[in-house]
């Protein structure tokens, strides 16, 4: 009986192993890199003055006599992004009852200026690279006597610039900037990022002729450029499987390699992320919530979804966070179940061909059988040999009566 039920449970193992499938899962992983930079307000202001009908650096001249023109051109020149300009203009005097240069001397200046309070303020947006001229030259009057021989005369100009981006000053009022805070930003002169091109479509797929994960383009946060205080942004990825089997896709991030100020960039700007409406998290850019795996879903064969991030750039920023610059990994990661690797056969040794990709892929048996006739020849093995089993187990049972 002891040789009979070691018999009866070979005879199972069999069936079991003729009904196991050849199949694993394949599993692929796509990392994007995303890039997060801040943009930069930065102007230059130099003086120039016409040398018959070219132009020079100003220098001052040493004396001047009354009813003179003096050719004096002060630019302002924007190095970075686009913001609006204002200056100020200040006179000097070393006699406090002697009259010194006052507004009414200068000559040239753009209907573009408007002065509110001590300002003169720039009506339009200085783009990157444009230049604005304040003014164009200074007349001494031609009143002057005696009393202003000697006299020592200067014209300070200050000027100040504001991010274009998410503001928009009222001319109307006294102080068309309201109470913004102007800082100074110290970098090289010419630090500026590059301006934002057309705008691309962001992809990633799971390719039926590659089978692999595929992204375009690399960088999903390509169409943001270079941010500003204050931005908001918006934009959608496809999800898509083109393959001939279903396929579930994952998602996670990662900030590892980011120094305490970049992190602290990430840390200030808000994300959101949705999948195909579904809020799949909600929080800062350095992402704590997202660092494991999320699923996307389970895509079936031919399916494509809409991955949708929104970016918050904090408006309260200031120029302290300018140039600043910093990567989040976008990972994404898909499990598809398909054929284990080919195997060699007993007789040669070699190989077999591979399969076209996306299908399970017949697995041949020494004797050359595909997996449902294998499966079906062990299942009937397995069987006809339970009921030999069972027909000697009878018989012998026959005898012992």
């Amino acid at each position: 009986m002891k040789k009979l039920a070691k018999f009866a449970a070979a005879a199972a193992a069999m069936v079991f192993m003729g009904l196991t499938g050849a199949y694993g899962y394949f599993s692929d992983s796509l990392t994007v890199t995303n890039h997060i930079a801040l943009g930069d307000v930065n102007i230059r202001l130099k003086e120039y003055q016409k040398k018959g009908s070219t132009e020079v650096l100003y220098t001052n001249p040493k004396t001047v006599i009354p009813g003179e023109t003096i050719s004096k051109i002060p630019r302002i020149t924007n190095l970075a992004k686009p913001c609006w300009v204002r200056a100020r203009i200040t006179y000097k005097n070393d006699r406090d009852h002697v009259d010194g240069f006052q507004d009414e001397m200068l000559a040239g200046m753009s209907e573009d200026w408007v002065k509110r309070g001590e300002y003169y303020y720039f009506t339009r947006i200085l783009k990157r690279k444009e230049s604005a001229d304040l003014f164009q030259k200074v007349t001494v009057p031609a009143g002057w006597g005696k009393e202003h021989s000697d006299q020592k005369l200067g014209i300070i100009i200050q000027a100040e610039a504001i991010q274009a981006a998410n503001f928009v000053p009222d001319f109307s009022g006294m102080s068309p900037w309201g109470n913004q805070k102007i800082q100074l930003c110290v970098h090289e002169e010419d630090g500026a990022a590059s301006c934002r091109g057309e705008k691309m479509d962001l992809s990633v797929e799971f390719n039926v002729k590659a089978h692999k994960l595929v992204s375009v383009p690399g960088d999903f946060f390509v169409n943001l450029g270079t941010a500003m205080p204050g931005d908001h942004f918006e934009d959608v990825v496809d999800v898509s499987n083109t393959t001939e089997k279903e396929a579930e896709l994952f998602f996670h991030t990662d900030v590892k390699g980011q120094d305490s100020s970049q992190l602290e960039l990430l840390k200030g700007i808000r994300l959101a992320i949705f999948m195909n409406d579904k809020k799949l998290y909600k929080g800062t850019l350095d992402s704590p919530g997202m660092e494991k795996e999320h699923s996307l879903g389970i895509f079936q064969p031919g399916q494509n979804g809409k991955m949708k991030f929104i970016l918050d750039v904090p408006a309260e920023w200031d120029n302290s966070y300018a140039l600043r610059k910093a990567d989040v990994q976008w990972i994404f990661t898909v499990n598809e179940e398909e054929p284990e690797a080919p195997e060699r056969t007993p007789q040669t040794g070699e190989y077999e061909p591979e399969r076209p990709a996306g299908r399970r892929s017949p697995v041949k048996t020494s004797d050359g059988l595909d997996p449902e006739t294998t499966v079906l020849v062990f299942f009937c093995s397995g069987m006809s040999a339970l009921i030999g089993l069972a027909c000697l187990i009878l018989r012998k049972g026959g005898r012992k009566e």
